[in-house]
């Protein structure tokens, strides 16, 4: 694997992974790991030996939870993954995983279609500025139909989603995918149909490439997947991957995909808060974020942080902005699932985690430059919530502390009228499983119930006595 000294900022592709549940994020990712020669087999989360479902709730429910942070090495690049939950109850860590990434890769059940989430986190990406992919997952399955997915995909998302590759078949005869750029062969719709389409939405972002285009018309395949990334980083172009990622049919093409033809973190424009612009430079001044904190019971404090500009360098005291305050920055580490190697120095682009640093919170901002406060969804559920025992009375606020550090989409309150404690969520599902990682972790026990509602009198009308 790669050092920080042997990649450029301009060799770094950072990418999330996002859609509906169950579409196939978290097997994609192992696989993709696996693909590169960081494990010596795919990792399953049917199993329970997923490298990034690691959280004990995650194995039970056989579903991701929480964010993990991943990365490869491939022809050259330094492919950093995120994996997100895919249920809506989860939102918050989607949001993170977004500020931290140049693209967003949009996986879809090609059996289920454009489904809930999928247009959330397509449109999530979109607010953060983000170049996006679409693949198109679970090909290999039964009663497939390719042109009903491509049309629902560019009815929904627009007529710039286009696919790179096609089946050439769907469902039990699906073993490989055609270059629609290149064709080798016949695909289950003919590839050549859509190669104009393909040529003019890549051009349309580059006015030199445009340019000769219209003069020779005669641009070959590899000057046209050179225009790709700045196309999808100007949103002309969102390219689909055709996979099935369960029986590894197109994956290496998209691991090809992904080193070649995703932005840098020198394609998509970064701005502080102030609107101050940002360049990728590692000797430009330090401008990082944090978009997650993480309670390990072994590790402690965990803060990811991804740098934008400058370089963050191990053992060194920086500015945190958003408090005014200096943070004595210790261990730096890289980040493999669960799994942490120390590292000296993050340079632009790099997702790094710094481990124990005291005063630092999800959306600070390190350096010079203050970023932009992550925008997380609101909670919109709330339980009331008292210890069983009087023991779990005394460690009841540190725990639940804890669960708001790495989730800010979680909030407790103390109803002045009631003296209730009320937790916040997405969700009774999501409440459901934050207190069960209270109970598992910090040995909490918690009951709970619908939060009182606090009646007041008031005078509604005039009144006369004698």
């Amino acid at each position: 694997m790669q050092n920080v000294a042997d990649y450029k900022t301009q060799d770094i592709r950072n990418i999330a992974l996002v859609g509906h549940g169950h579409s196939g994020k978290t097997t994609l990712a192992d696989l993709l790991l696996f693909k590169a020669g960081v494990n010596s087999r795919a990792g399953s989360v049917d199993d329970g030996s997923s490298l990034l479902d690691t959280d004990d709730e995650e194995k039970e429910r056989k579903s991701s939870i929480t964010s993990s942070v991943c990365h490869l090495t491939h022809h050259g690049k330094r492919i950093n993954i995120v994996d997100t939950p895919g249920y809506p109850d989860f939102l918050g860590q989607v949001a993170g995983a977004l500020e931290a990434v140049e693209t967003a890769a949009i996986i879809v059940n090609a059996s289920a279609g454009v489904e809930v989430n999928t247009r959330r986190t397509f449109d999530m990406a979109g607010e953060f500025g983000l170049g996006r992919i679409i693949i198109l997952n679970r090909l290999g399955q039964e009663n497939i139909d390719f042109d009903r997915d491509l049309a629902e995909l560019q009815d929904v998302f627009g007529g710039q989603c286009l696919p790179i590759n096609i089946p050439n078949k769907v469902g039990s005869g699906f073993s490989s995918v055609i270059k629609v750029l290149e064709p080798s062969g016949p695909g289950v719709v003919d590839p050549s149909s859509f190669t104009d389409e393909l040529r003019d939405c890549i051009v349309e972002a580059d006015d030199e490439l445009m340019e000769r285009y219209m003069e020779t018309l005669e641009l070959t395949p590899d000057e046209f997947r050179a225009g790709i990334p700045k196309a999808v980083a100007a949103g002309t172009l969102i390219p689909i991957f055709c996979v099935s990622g369960k029986r590894d049919i197109g994956v290496t093409e998209l691991l090809d995909g992904m080193a070649a033809l995703c932005p840098s973190p020198a394609d998509i424009p970064r701005e502080a808060a102030d609107g101050t612009a940002i360049k990728a430079d590692p000797d430009g001044p330090l401008v990082a974020q944090v978009f997650k904190t993480r309670i390990d019971p072994f590790v402690a404090r965990m803060n990811y942080v991804r740098v934008f500009s400058g370089t963050l360098k191990r053992d060194t005291t920086v500015n945190d902005v958003s408090t005014g305050k200096p943070v004595k920055i210790g261990a730096l580490n890289e980040l493999q699932g669960n799994q942490l190697t120390s590292v000296p120095e993050a340079i632009p682009g790099d997702i790094v985690a710094a481990v124990k640093v005291d005063g630092l919170h999800t959306s600070d901002s390190l350096g010079e430059l203050k970023m932009k406060p992550i925008n997380f969804p609101k909670p919109m559920v709330g339980w009331a919530v008292e210890p069983k025992t009087s023991s779990d009375q005394q460690k009841i606020s540190g725990a639940l502390a804890k669960i708001v550090e790495e989730d800010q989409t979680f909030l407790v309150t103390r109803e002045e009228q009631t003296h209730e404690m009320v937790v916040h969520g997405m969700s009774e599902l999501h409440l459901q499983i934050l207190m069960e990682r209270v109970q598992k972790r910090d040995k909490v026990n918690i009951a709970h119930h619908a939060p009182k509602i606090p009646y007041r009198e008031a005078c509604t009308g005039d009144g006369e006595g004698s």
